[in-house]
Parts: C-alpha cells; structure tokens; sequence
C-alpha cells in the first residue's frame, strides 16, 4: 500500500505506535522525503475489504 502524501509503500515508513491512523506508521525512511507521516489511501473500511 502507498501513502497518500508521499507515495512510497508502507514499507519504508517507520512504525508509530503514536500514530492517529489506523496503520501505526510515521515518518518515511527515504533520505530525500519529507513525509513524517504515513496518510492511509483507503478513507474507511467497507464489507467488501473485510
């Protein structure tokens, strides 16, 4: 999954258990990105993605 803000995949954020969001991700590891927090694509979460 990508991050809205910045694109790069999840895997490149660090974990953040401070995080507002449902995935606990934060800052991105990419030397050059400014992102600090990782922005979940999906909005809400239906029947159809359980």
């Amino acid at each position: 999954m990508n991050c809205k803000r910045c694109h790069h995949t999840d895997e490149v954020h660090i974990p953040d258990e401070k995080s507002d969001f449902m995935i606990k991700l934060g800052e991105c590891k990419i030397p050059t990105c400014t992102c600090n927090q990782f922005i979940n694509p999906i909005e809400e979460i239906d029947e159809d993605l359980l």
